[in-house]
């Protein structure tokens, strides 16, 4: 085809190089042979005689003959119509002149030449002594070249001829250089068009393989470019098409396989042709399912109503809808069947397609929603709903109760019109930031109940969520906190003052001696801490009894006040030890004066029930920044003067001295004893029992290190677990105990079934080496984690509370338990203790060991017991050694009690031998 359209156009192009140069010919001979000669006459015509009187005025003169006279003459005559070409006779030549170059022309030539001047037509004649008559004209510019050419003739009456001869002189060339320009052309036209073609060629391959994005690129502006562009329109028509049907059998697909339904296809041989994944999914067990007919999938008995069902639809050619019931995997399943025919062009049917639909679910969201609903009206948190506007649509029950408006009160209503005022702007502000960031906030906030009266709600909000993912609502949980928050101030009074004598407690002092670390170390300046120990008064408190021993504290702690400043900080860190902090500028003679001065009034008679009690006290002294810059530092040194004045017979003071600080020695030697510690297998460990007093079952064991140095003998844990801790070897000692523990529990049939509780320091939180540790041995099953109990002081919470948190959460996610160890003599007993993923809040000894002697005592664990379990936190008391302290505990439902009236510590072997038919000898 192509071929046939390429010899074509070839004979068009030979034929037309024919019309072009036939045409050129006739012009030449025709048109512009009689133009250019009536163009010489005229132009010859114009001032001929003008210039062929001047000319032969000029020769007559000179005798008929051309001198030089007349040639530079005629020169100036004709120089100022710019010509710059003219000629003499002489001796039968013609001289020309251009410039100053002069040559020859003999009589009978005929010179052409041209002329650059922009000038008009120019003639002259001279007639010689032979009578020769010559001219000359310029002819007009060459409209192509912009040259003006000149022709010198010896006769005007021969000019058409030599004109003519001219003509025919110069017409081959100007016909061959036509040939070959034509001839150059059409080579070129015909490589462009070939070229052309062979791209369509290439093109239209290209289409045929598949590609429907191959494209012609040329002009359209001659047949072959509107062909192409044919072309171009025609392959994006097909590709529009194309991609209309995959998009189609696309969204087909995706609702086929999204479709929450069985859909397949069957042909008439009741073979499956096509399956959904959900119809898949089903009935995975039976393998692939295309090829197969239902008898593969479904009991014989359900196969057979199917068929049935196949053959209404094919007889009919009706679609068909059926509620049937299948058993499958042990369960019945209710389906909603629906089938309709598959018919062709012909109207006959090819096909059967079913879409089955599982109603059980259905019926499970009905239950749900049933159960749901009685949730929601019996919980005894309050719930509300609100529209996304905060318009109240719903509420429950426990809302009515608490807040005492009714349903029909409130729905329409913003929740907001229950606001106190008491809740400060910002916490508005945060909730409805972090609903719009996170979709949930928790929060308290202070409410109003319908007859005025002020509560506390711990409420929790959650937006709700439509199916596009757009807010449609909120539902709040709240809860009546009011009592909660009074036991908490009334804890947290306690946790900052002293109960008994009202001045600040540890806790408060610590934190104030904090505030004066920072504001002395920004000023530069210094202040004192005066560490105070009664002497003696332990023997008064055993004589005269618990309460005797009170007053006499109360006593104490107003001679304090009453020979301090008011801006001292006197505070009773627990028992018979109290501390004062002088702020400002001290010098260690101005606290010399006050440390004498307390001590001559403690030394002073006090009489208590008519009786004149006598004690004293023992004053250690350290001042900032000399004998510490941190509050640790500080009381560690105030405590070493103090037991230093002590060994000094008491009764007496003494400052911080680094040289008499004999214990330093101790610690040097204990902190390198450490290092090869487990080296030497010096380390042990010991499991003491937890007691459920209320069943008297064991609930597990604590795991506790001793250690017995080679080189100083026993050593308390009390003594080398702090040095650990500042030394960094309490890592090591950390990862020794839960490995040791691991292995203890796998050889022990007591601990194999119980939960064992390990201490671990607070410095350890610091990094994540030992619950890596416990991750590590739960994964080998080595440990079970969910037989862990992870006890942890308040000081850890205090020190890193984010990444406390984070470790805390990372062992409830392994499954094991914690406990917050010795609560109440830690820096924060109750700020952080609700945020806390734990499970246990463990009495300290410092407590249980007064209970039936210090009423105060007895107060405190009583309050702890009953705020814990309205947390839903359980307690542990530690340290019970008496049947009075267990009966005591037990009556305040104290979860499990641990101390030496049940067991000692005791080593792994003896774990079996213990009963708990006979307390342990305290």
């Amino acid at each position: 085809m192509f071929k046939s359209f390429s010899i074509g156009v070839q004979g068009k192009i030979a034929v037309l190089l024919l019309l072009v140069v036939a045409s050129l010919c006739w012009l030449t001979h025709s048109v512009l042979r009689p133009q250019l000669l009536v163009a010489v006459e005229e132009q010859l015509s114009k001032g001929f005689a003008v210039k062929l009187d001047e000319l032969e005025k000029l020769a007559l003169t000179e005798g008929g003959a051309l001198s030089e006279r007349w040639f530079v003459q005629a020169q100036q005559l004709v120089a100022p119509d710019n010509i710059f070409l003219v000629g003499r006779k002489a001796d039968s030549q013609l001289h020309v002149l251009n410039g100053d170059s002069e040559r020859l022309l003999s009589a009978n030539e005929v010179l052409v030449t041209y002329l650059d001047s922009a000038v008009d037509t120019y003639s002259w004649i001279e007639h010689g002594p032979q009578g020769a008559l010559f001219g000359a004209i310029a002819l007009p510019p060459d409209p192509e070249s912009g040259r003006r050419y000149l022709i010198l003739q010896r006769n005007i009456a021969d000019w058409e001829a030599i004109f003519y001869g001219v003509v025919q002189r110069y017409f081959l060339g100007l016909f061959v250089v036509l040939l070959l320009f034509f001839g150059a052309l059409a080579v070129l036209f015909w490589r462009k068009v070939r070229v052309r073609l062979q791209h369509m060629v290439q093109v239209s391959e290209a289409v045929a393989q598949g590609d429907l994005t191959a494209r012609t690129s040329m002009p359209t502006d001659d047949e072959i470019g509107q062909v192409a562009a044919a072309m171009n329109t025609m392959m994006q028509r097909i590709q529009a098409s194309q991609e209309a049907l995959l998009n189609n059998n696309r969204q087909l697909d995706d609702i086929l396989h999204h479709i929450p339904s069985w859909v397949f296809i069957k042909d008439l041989q009741g073979q499956y042709i096509l399956t959904n994944r959900r119809f898949d999914e089903a009935f995975s067990e039976r393998g692939p399912l295309v090829g197969r007919t239902v008898y593969d999938v479904v009991e014989p008995n359900d196969a057979d109503r199917f068929v049935e069902y196949d053959q209404e639809v094919m007889a009919s050619k009706q679609a068909i809808s059926r509620r049937v019931s299948i058993v499958r995997e042990g369960e019945e399943h209710q389906l909603l069947l629906v089938k309709f025919p598959l018919l062709d062009v012909n109207d006959a049917v090819y096909g059967i397609c079913s879409v089955v639909t599982d109603l059980s679910n259905v019926e499970q969201t009905e239950n749900l929603l049933n159960i749901s609903r009685s949730i929601f009206e019996n919980t005894r948190e309050a719930i509300l709903i609100t529209d996304v506007d905060r318009k109240i649509l719903d509420v429950n029950q426990s809302f009515e109760r608490i807040t005492g408006y009714t349903k029909s009160d409130v729905v329409g209503l913003d929740p907001n019109f229950r606001a106190s005022g008491k809740t400060q702007d910002g916490v508005y502000r945060g909730m409805w930031q972090a609903l719009e960031a996170y979709g949930h906030w928790t929060g308290e906030v202070i409410n109003r109940r319908k007859d005025g009266q002020e509560y506390h709600e711990r409420l929790s909000i959650n937006s709700i969520m439509g199916r596009d993912e757009v807010v449609t609502g909120y539902i709040g949980i709240f809860q009546d906190i009011t009592e909660e928050k009074q036991v908490s101030e009334n804890l947290t009074k306690l946790a900052y003052r002293d109960p008994l004598t009202d001045l600040h407690n540890r806790e408060s002092f610590k934190i104030r001696l904090a505030d004066t670390v920072s504001y002395a170390k920004r000023y530069r300046s210094s202040f004192g801490v005066l560490f105070i120990d009664l002497d003696h008064f332990k023997e008064v408190n055993d004589t005269q009894g618990h309460d005797f021993g009170d007053q006499l504290l109360v006593m104490v702690a107003e001679r304090l006040r009453g020979n301090t400043r008011t801006v001292d900080v006197v505070s009773r860190l627990g028992g018979d030890e109290f501390t004062v902090l002088v702020p400002g500028e001290v010098t260690e003679s101005g606290l010399a004066v006050l440390a004498n001065q307390i001590i001559t009034v403690l030394s002073a008679p006090f009489v208590i029930e008519k009786q004149k009690v006598m004690i004293g006290s023992s004053i250690g002294i350290a001042i900032f920044p000399r004998d510490g810059d941190d509050i640790e530092l500080l009381l560690k040194h105030a405590d070493a003067a103090m037991y230093n004045a002590k060994a000094q017979g008491r009764g007496c003071f003494s400052f911080f001295d680094f040289n008499i600080n004999a214990r330093n020695q101790r610690m040097i030697k204990v902190k390198h004893a450490l290092r090869s510690a487990i080296e030497d297998k010096e380390f042990s460990l010991v499991y003491q029992p937890k007691v459920n007093p209320a069943q008297m079952t064991l609930t597990g064991y604590e795991a506790l290190i001793r250690w017995d140095s080679a080189q100083l003998g026993p050593i308390s844990p009390a003594e080398f677990i702090p040095i650990a801790e500042e030394s960094g070897e309490i890592e090591r000692i950390t990862d020794w105990v839960l490995q040791r523990v691991a292995t203890d529990m796998q050889v022990s049939n007591v601990l194999d079934r119980s939960n064992v509780s390990i201490n671990i320091s607070a410095k350890q939180f610091r990094s994540d080496a030992w619950i890596n540790t416990l991750r590590e041995l739960d994964a080998n099953n080595l440990i079970n984690a969910h037989a862990i109990t992870i006890e942890v002081t308040e000081t850890a919470l205090v020190d890193s509370f984010d990444k406390t948190l984070e470790q805390l959460q990372a062992l409830r996610d392994l499954g094991a338990t914690i406990a917050i160890d010795d609560f109440g003599t830690g820096y924060s007993s109750l700020s952080y203790l609700k945020k806390m993923p734990i499970q246990y809040l463990k009495i300290d000894r410092s407590f249980v060991k007064d209970i039936g002697v210090d009423p105060d005592d007895q107060t405190i664990v009583q309050t702890v017991i009953v705020m814990s379990h309205a947390l839903g936190i359980k307690v542990i008391a530690e340290g019970a050694e008496s049947q009075e302290q267990v009966d005591f505990l037990s009556a305040q439902q104290c979860d499990e009690i641990q101390g030496y009236y049940f067991a000692k510590p005791m080593p792994l072997q003896d774990l079996a031998k213990f009963s708990l038919q006979e307390p342990a000898e305290a």
